[in-house]
């Protein structure tokens, strides 16, 4: 499951927000698309959405609790091992302390 995620993540990127247009005249399911404003995500290139699932599950799976600062502190690591275009507050994501003392 997780990989049709990633794979339907991967062809959505060239759409998300772009011109309906865009979207209209090159979503015919042949091929990866670059996205007209996203440079940094490449066709077939899967996004921080997938991340975010995958830092979800590798929590789940850990045994861990599930609390506000573990959930946290699993999307930096995440996102520190293969950083991508998309995160909403990346600078918070690079820092050097872990989430869960951000009380």
């Amino acid at each position: 499951m997780l990989v049709e995620l990633a794979v339907g993540d991967a062809y959505g990127a060239g759409f998300e927000y772009a011109d309906p247009d865009f979207v209209a005249s090159n979503n015919t399911l042949n091929r990866y698309v670059q996205h007209p404003k996203h440079s940094g995500i490449r066709p077939g290139q899967y996004t921080d959405d997938t991340q975010m699932t995958l830092a979800v599950a590798e929590l789940l799976v850990s045994n861990e609790p599930w609390t506000e600062g573990s959930v946290a502190d699993k999307f930096v690591e995440v996102f520190r091992r293969d950083p991508r275009e998309g995160y909403a507050g990346r600078r918070i994501l690079q820092c050097s302390e872990p989430c869960a003392q951000w009380k």
